[in-house]
């Protein structure tokens, strides 16, 4: 499978074992930290190398256990499945409406980008090297494109600016013009376009912007991640709430992985 274009620093470090860039997937640690945890004996730090090497799903099963293991102390609250996650952020989308869409200019933290009219719902974002971005190459409008014209460090800071964060400009500095156009446009669309299509889906589309990030992701499963990247996706997502048709295991991992808060720009998606 195709992976990610990566910059040479970047695989670089992954032939040295850079501890962001690991050799091999960790199978074990997971098992043996939630053991520890269930003893009281996992350290602030050692939860979140948990949450990393062992997924959201160990380390919650961790968080839930008794204090110290003992039997005693609350449990946290069960955590909601991908199904419930994905009415909830539509629910709450639809209670806060949308304003109407404006065609014309847009910015992003990383550059400008086109908001045009497009055949439904949501608008159609487009950009160009004439004005807008000076120096870079041609690139489509399609996930496929826009994903893959980025390192795989770069998505979950375009994932992150869509939440209101401000971008980490040491990252930001390694993209290229290309790169920028793509990540402005990527930023354009979940900002105007999708959460249009289906109220709640950019933060699913964050989510997997975020999964991106993992140096072992391919760039092939963003849209197995995010089916509205596919032909007909919000048909998808609405079915899916109609009970007509069931989340993909990717898509469901998805929703199930990303952030539960409210504050995850679910006010501004």
């Amino acid at each position: 499978m195709h992976r990610h274009g990566r910059s040479p620093e970047s695989e670089a470090d992954a032939r040295a074992g850079h501890p962001h860039r690991p050799l091999l997937r960790p199978h074990e640690d997971g098992p043996q930290a939630a053991r520890l945890a269930a003893g009281g004996q996992l350290t602030p730090d050692a939860a979140m190398s948990l949450q990393r090497t062992a997924g959201n799903a160990a380390f919650v099963a961790v968080q839930r256990m008794p204090q110290g293991g003992n039997g005693e102390g609350p449990a946290e609250e069960k955590p909601m499945d991908g199904l419930s996650r994905l009415r909830r952020a539509n629910e709450r989308a639809g209670k806060r409406g949308q304003t109407a869409p404006v065609y014309g200019p847009g910015q992003s933290p990383f550059g400008p980008y086109t908001v045009n009219k497009g055949r439904g719902a949501g608008p159609y974002i487009t950009s160009n090297k004439k004005t807008q971005h000076p120096g870079s190459e041609d690139l489509g409008t399609t996930y496929n494109e826009l994903v893959r014209a980025l390192d795989a460090e770069h998505l979950p800071v375009v994932s992150a600016a869509a939440r209101g964060e401000e971008p980490d400009q040491d990252i930001v500095g390694t993209m290229s013009a290309t790169q920028r156009r793509a990540a402005a446009m990527l930023y354009g669309v979940m900002k105007e376009s999708e959460e249009r299509r289906f109220p709640g889906a950019g933060k699913a589309m964050r989510g997997a912007l975020t999964k991106q990030g993992d140096p072992y992701h391919e760039a092939e499963e963003f849209d197995e991640d995010f089916p509205m990247a596919k032909e007909k996706g919000a048909q998808y997502y609405r079915e899916v709430l109609a009970g007509k048709k069931q989340l993909s295991d990717k898509a469901r991992k998805n929703l199930e992985d990303m952030s539960s808060s409210s504050s995850d720009g679910e006010k501004s998606s």
